[in-house]
C-alpha cells in the first residue's frame, strides 16, 4: 500500500489563514501503477477571488512537488514490474 502525500502551497493567503489549497496524491484504483492528485482548498474566498502573483507560483510549485512524487511512484512501480529479479526498490 502506497502512502498518500499531500503538498500544501503554504504561501497562499486567507481570510480565515486555515485552509491552505493543496494535492493528495493517491494510487488510481481503476488503473494498477498509476497515481491521481486531488486538489483541495483552491477556491478563493476573499473579498477579490483571485491569487496574487507570488501566490500562483507557490501553487505552481505545489503542482510541480506533486507532479516529482507521481513520476517517481510510477517509475518504481515500472521498473519493479519489468525487473522482477532483482531488489525491488521502494517509493
Amino acid at each position: 500500500m502506497h502512502k498518500q502525500n499531500v503538498f500544501v502551497a503554504t504561501g497562499v493567503n486567507r481570510l480565515d489563514d486555515v485552509r491552505k489549497p493543496m494535492i493528495t496524491v493517491f494510487p488510481d484504483p481503476l488503473n494498477p501503477g498509476k497515481f491521481l492528485a486531488c486538489f483541495q482548498a483552491t477556491d478563493c474566498d476573499e473579498m477579490i477571488d483571485g491569487y496574487s502573483y507570488d501566490e500562483l507560483l507557490c501553487i505552481r510549485n505545489t503542482i510541480s512537488e506533486a507532479l516529482t512524487d507521481m513520476d517517481v511512484k510510477e517509475t518504481v512501480l515500472e521498473y519493479n514490474k519489468n525487473n522482477p529479479k532483482f531488489t525491488r526498490f521502494k517509493d
